[in-house]
């Protein structure tokens, strides 16, 4: 890390919700932001990773980001997207801290810790996610690759890519997602695999510029599998997670059965359900680093190689794809 001196409401019938979503975090962080929002500011600093992307951060610390990439990066005037016209030509970078509600930094990785019911089982839950230096041109537009790691009761169950960008206003879009299901550490097959622009799918806008309380928007449309809806359910409420308190944080309701709740200069800090039944997700964020460039490189590694997997695995949708690199 730098030396930076600051650092779901009614019910729904027993819906199945969906296993990913962009949550797609990209939850890490820049702390200098974190500490000027928050009322509690003596988290202690954890030194950077230089562990690969497998291997669980063990405390719930704060880390700090350099403060050009939360500050001169975003903008004063953000403007909202619009999700039925994406335009290539709207985009350019795909990295950096345009939107204080969903940083785009790479070597950033949150830990969320919970529970999930699987059958009559509840089970221990976490989602560590990892901002890669990965990127793939997708429908004309550089995305920056996720690295979505779902571990249950100890075990690697889920992998999966999501693909994002962010326009020049810090609109940050959904392009695309592939998902791997392993079982003893063993692949099992493939699932949730889309690309805008390909079969019909289009992007959409997973965290707004400027979100405003009952906003609503699409941030996929997927044929043949699902459309994902958001609408804002609150801007500016006070939400504790291990992690630290967050007095100003927002609240999205995605697809009527899930809040997601995102603290600024951090992105995605906890997860509720708003229904009865089913998996009953429930995560809130426990750590933040910064990734060493040995850290980044291996997390960057194993997405690559899973883009490189998904053309074969996912053929009718990756096949034709541009390949991935580092950038």
């Amino acid at each position: 890390m730098s030396d930076c001196a600051d650092v779901r409401v009614g019910h729904v019938p027993q819906p199945y919700p969906p296993r990913r979503r962009a949550a797609l975090v990209y939850a890490a962080a820049s702390a200098c932001l974190v500490l000027a929002a928050c009322t509690s500011g003596n988290s202690p600093q954890p030194a950077a990773s230089s562990a690969p992307a497998t291997q669980t951060p063990s405390s719930a610390t704060s880390a700090s980001a350099s403060p050009s990439a939360t500050h001169s990066q975003t903008p004063t005037s953000p403007t909202n997207a619009n999700y039925k016209k994406f335009d290539p030509k709207n985009f350019g970078a795909p990295t950096g801290a345009k939107n204080r509600w969903f940083p785009l930094v790479p070597g950033n990785q949150s830990l969320r810790d919970g529970s999930i019911i699987r059958g009559s089982r509840r089970l221990h839950h976490e989602q560590r996610l990892t901002v890669t230096d990965v990127v793939k041109e997708i429908d004309g537009v550089r995305a920056v690759v996720i690295l979505d790691q779902d571990i249950d009761a100890g075990q690697n169950g889920e992998t999966a890519l999501d693909y994002l960008a962010q326009d020049k206003w810090g609109n940050v879009w959904y392009l695309g997602s592939y998902t791997e299901i392993y079982e003893g550490g063993q692949f099992v097959n493939a699932k949730d695999a889309w690309l805008a622009g390909t079969r019909e799918a289009s992007a959409g806008v997973l965290m707004m510029a400027d979100p405003k309380e009952g906003l609503k928007y699409e941030e996929a449309s997927i044929p043949g599998q699902e459309t994902i809806r958001a609408e804002v359910t609150k801007v500016g409420v006070r939400k504790c997670v291990p992690f630290q308190c967050f007095p100003k944080a927002l609240t999205v309701l995605e697809d009527g059965t899930e809040f997601k709740y995102y603290g600024s200069g951090v992105g995605h800090i906890a997860t509720e359900p708003n229904y009865s039944g089913g998996e009953q997700e429930k995560e809130a964020l426990v750590n933040v680093i910064h990734l060493t460039p040995k850290g980044l490189a291996e997390a960057s590694k194993e997405a690559l190689h899973l883009d490189r997997h998904a053309r074969t695995a996912a053929k009718k949708i990756f096949g034709n794809s541009k390949r991935a690199k580092r950038a």
